[in-house]
């Protein structure tokens, strides 16, 4: 069985792109399936947080580069922090931005990647925030498409022009596309805020996810310490709107009934030493 492909993209950066792509397969990795999540970003936001490490990156050897090389072995590690399976991003990826055709055959090379358990359920790629091959390659292999916005008018200016690329340039070649999008980091006390989530959700209602993250301090606090918002959280409503978008999304790949294998995952011994490089790596940022 193929596993989905959940495609994590914005042209407009800024809207929590990475640390959604993150949880989604934090939440899928809880809940017992087989996910690999892969960085095509080159600035390694996603890498970081898999490792704790800022600087991981800055290679061009076992990366997602190797994806480019059919001779090459994938090179799959898993993330000390949280237990799933990811393909670090290169700070050199942005060689490969100009030959789409090589990118889509790269990406199908995930297709079939088998794991010692069998393939995975789930693929979740974090797209850089610029528009280029990096970012519609994947939605030439993808399942779904989440795009994260922020409910004000700076986070929604590329919303239309991603509508229309999906519809005239994505969809007729990928028709089993799914296209949703996901209203993050709204702020409370923000009447403009709310009134924009409201206008999106009525305009686009059959697009949206039908739940709405609130910008909230325990969301960065939460990855600082390697671990999901909802371990945190300590707004019982927001937590269910974390877990509900999520398992919004699942909803339609493989569980139980067709994987005997999938069952829910413990969180690895050698964490510690990891959420030890990410908080001295934060402390140090922190000046």
């Amino acid at each position: 069985m193929k596993p989905k492909f959940f495609v994590f993209a914005n042209q407009k950066g800024g809207v929590g792109k990475t640390t959604l792509a993150a949880h989604m397969a934090i939440h899928a990795h809880q809940m017992g399936y087989r996910v690999l999540l892969v960085d095509l970003d080159q600035q390694g936001s996603a890498t970081y947080l898999c490792t704790g490490d800022g600087e991981y990156h800055q290679t061009d050897e076992n990366t997602a580069l190797d994806l480019w090389y059919p001779d090459r072995q994938i090179p799959i590690q898993q993330s000390p922090v949280y237990g799933f399976d990811f393909l670090q991003a290169s700070s050199a990826l942005d060689v490969v931005d100009d030959d789409l055709e090589a990118a889509i055959l790269a990406l199908r090379r995930l297709e079939t990647l088998e794991t010692d358990q069998g393939r995975y359920h789930l693929v979740v790629i974090d797209c850089p925030p610029a528009p280029g091959v990096r970012q519609v390659a994947p939605l030439m292999v993808a399942d779904k498409h989440i795009v994260p916005v922020t409910p004000d008018a700076l986070g929604t200016q590329g919303l239309l022009s991603i509508i229309q690329t999906n519809l005239e340039s994505i969809l007729p070649v990928n028709p089993q596309l799914e296209f949703r999008v996901l209203i993050n980091r709204l702020k409370a006390n923000s009447a403009k805020n709310h009134a924009t989530a409201k206008e999106l959700v009525e305009k686009i209602p059959e697009w949206i996810i039908p739940h709405l993250l609130f910008d909230r301090e325990d969301v960065r606090t939460a990855l600082r310490l390697g671990k999901p918002y909802w371990e945190l959280c300590r707004d019982d409503g927001q937590k269910d709107a974390w877990y509900q978008a999520f398992d919004f999304l699942l909803a339609n790949v493989p569980d139980d009934d067709d994987d005997p294998n999938l069952r829910e995952t413990d969180e690895p011994k050698d964490a510690e030493a990891a959420l030890a490089s990410q908080e001295l790596a934060a402390a140090s940022e922190g000046g």
